[in-house]
Formats: structure tokens, sequence, C-alpha cells
């Protein structure tokens, strides 16, 4: 099975970058390696040096950089376009509405829609099992937490509701604009099975990319947080653009950037920290990424900086009771809202929740506490006792 690798960052923090030298510098030692982007800005394109005209060129190809790199800049409506049946008749049914003509394009307009379909291509690029590594520069943190969460948000409406609702008839269409009306089942267990593997920390971790200033820093920590809660193993930290240490250290911006940078690495300090100085040069092309992942890296492997710690896990503590854990840096027991339905544990921690299928063996005690030890939220359930 392939090694996965998420990148993702705030806006200007060259995760791109980030996402390609990291690619480059696989490739480099044999592993066979894919990049995937879901950004419509084809801002990898770039950063590899692939010339192409501003609105043409290849579009939702893979294209090849050397004999161990490729990389795929990911258009939603192509995906649609190329798995696309024509079973317009059928799909009208599964619409309200009536029989109109429904068609690729319209599908792509949903965000469930590009989200289902970004997690499909990397599941048959995952399933072909033609690569060693594959990395995924992330689109924005709030568009890559709804990406993350799209399984699972799909599974919460399928058990809420037993009639069909409009995200349950968004699922359906979709499936069917891939592979015929009676492949919905089909594609729920395409996408359980890429779920799996990005929530299983041996096969895939996340890289955080931020900037040494107060508000990127701060969101830094949020999507810590939030991707967390989601259960996604985060690996390291990346500070980019840092001003050269042979830069006036006296200075009043040298100062500052350091006593971001300190703060960052005291609020990261159980993850690695890895930083990266301000390129003097655009990085483009495969020699400034080879010169900024040797910067990045400095000549370690890649692909496994550390051992993955699990965002989430469940332990036996005694005949009958249990407790969960879940992984959220940052975060005080104010801050999070419990609450329970049945055999679902819901935890909520700003605008992010996480709805957690608990297992029949705990699904059948009563829960009885929720504390904070460190960066961990531990969840008890015990049987009562005289029951």
């Amino acid at each position: 099975m392939a090694r996965i690798i998420l990148v993702s960052g705030t806006g200007g923090s060259g995760k791109t970058t980030v996402a390609a030298a990291t690619a480059l510098a696989a490739s480099r030692r044999g592993l066979r390696t894919l990049v995937l982007s879901f950004d419509l800005s084809r801002g990898l394109s770039a950063a590899m040096g692939v010339e192409s005209p501003l609105f043409s060129g290849p579009r939702g190809v893979p294209v090849g950089v050397n004999d161990h790199l490729s990389f795929h800049e990911v258009d939603v409506g192509e995906e649609l376009r190329r798995g696309w049946n024509g079973g317009q008749g059928g799909l009208a049914a599964l619409v309200d509405g009536g029989p109109e003509r429904v068609n690729a394009e319209e599908v792509a307009m949903t965000a469930e829609a590009a989200h289902v379909v970004m997690l499909l291509r990397l599941g048959e690029y995952l399933h072909e099992q033609q690569h060693d590594l594959v990395i995924v520069d992330c689109p924005s943190t709030r568009t890559a937490l709804q990406l993350l969460n799209t399984v699972p948000a799909m599974s919460w409406y399928a058990r809420q509701q037993q009639t069909p609702t409009q995200a349950g008839r968004k699922a359906r269409l979709l499936a069917a604009s891939l592979h015929g009306a009676d492949a919905s089942l089909e594609v729920r267990d395409r996408l359980n099975a890429v779920d799996a593997l990005l929530h299983d920390p041996e096969v895939t971790t996340l890289r955080l990319v931020t900037t040494a200033d107060t508000v990127a820093g701060q969101e830094a920590q949020r999507a810590y947080t939030y991707f967390s809660l989601l259960g996604l193993a985060v690996d390291c930290v990346v500070i980019n653009r840092l001003a050269p240490e042979a830069a006036d250290a006296g200075s009043d911006p040298m100062r500052a950037q350091q006593s971001h940078v300190e703060k960052l690495q005291r609020a990261f300090s159980s993850l690695l920290v890895l930083k990266v100085p301000h390129q003097a040069m655009e990085v483009v092309g495969e020699k400034p990424l080879e010169v900024f992942a040797e910067q990045l890296y400095q000549g370690e492997d890649p692909v496994r900086l550390t051992a993955p710690q699990p965002a989430l896990g469940i332990r036996k503590d005694a005949v009958d009771a249990y407790s969960l854990e879940v992984r959220l840096p940052f975060v005080a027991k104010s801050d999070v809202e419990l609450s329970r339905r049945g055999a679902e544990f819901v935890i909520q921690v700003g605008a992010v929740r996480r709805n957690v299928v608990l297992p029949r063996m705990i699904a059948l005690l009563p829960t009885s506490g929720a504390r904070m030890e460190g960066d961990r939220l531990i969840v008890s359930f015990q049987k009562e006792r005289g029951v």
C-alpha cells in the first residue's frame, strides 16, 4: 500500500512548494511518487516548472516530471465527464422536480460532489498500486477539513435519515453519474476504503505549513486541533519563509520573527518542527525545488520523519469499563461540547464536529465522565454498579 502525505497550510504559506519539494526528494530516493492537487489555480504545474498556456494545456491528466515523479491537477468537471455514462433518464428519478435532464457540469457545481470526486480519484490511484508515495497538495484549511470529513458526514446523514434527503440524493446522483444508477453501494464502499486509509496513521500523515507571524501561527494551531479532532495524524510543522540568520539580528523585524518562531516551537513542542529560510529566487523547477528540499529535510528521509501518533483510540480499563481518547491540542475542557445520541458520541470544538460511532462493547455502556489530560480528551464509559 502506498504511503500518503497530506500537505495543508494557510494561504501563501508555501504548502504547494513543500508538497512539490517533498515529492521530488522522495523520487530522488527511488520512490514512485505522485502529487495530487485539487486546486484550480494550477500552482503545482508552476512549481514543477511545467509551462502551459494560462487557460488551456493539460487538464485533468497526469504529467510526468522524471522517471519516478508525476503530478495530477485534478479537474472535477473533467473527472465527471470522464465517468459520465449518459443515463440521464435514470438520474432524473433521483432528483426532485421530475424528469429534467441532468449533466456532469450541474453535478460538479456542488461542493459535496467535488469532494467525493477528489476522494474517488485518490482511491483509484491507490487501488492501481502504481506508486509508493502519494502526496496530496490540499486546498485551503477550511476546504481541506470539509474534504477530509466528507465520508463521515455522508455516513452521519445516512444514519439520521430513513427517507431520501437532498444530501442523500446528491450522493446517489454523483454515484450514478460516475458508474450508473445501480452503483451507489460500490461508490460508498470505495469512499469508505479511502477514508479508512486516510485515518490510518501507519499509512497517512499530515504536514502543516505556516509562516512566522501571528495570524498564520494561530491558524496553524486551530488547524492542528481540527485535523486531530477528525482523526488525522499530524507528523510535523513547517515554518516557511524565514529571514536568513545572517540578517540583522538586532532589527525589529528579526526580533519579531524570532519571537514568533519560539512561540510556534513551544506550541508544537510535541511535533517535529522544521524551518526553511526565505528563498532568494522563485522556487520553480527541479533545481530550486532540490535546494528547498535539502534545506527543509537536511538530508533526512522526507517520507518517514517521526513515528506517527494516533489521534483517536479506545482502551479497555477494566471489566465493562472503557475509555475513548481523542487528541485535542490547545483545547481546554470549556472549549469542548460533548453529547451522546445512542451509539454516537458527538465532540465539537469551535466550528468542527466529529460524530464517533461507538463500538458495540462501548455503545451498551453509559458515559461515566470526561476530562482533559494534557492534549487529550478522555471520555469514560462504565457499567453502573448493581446493574
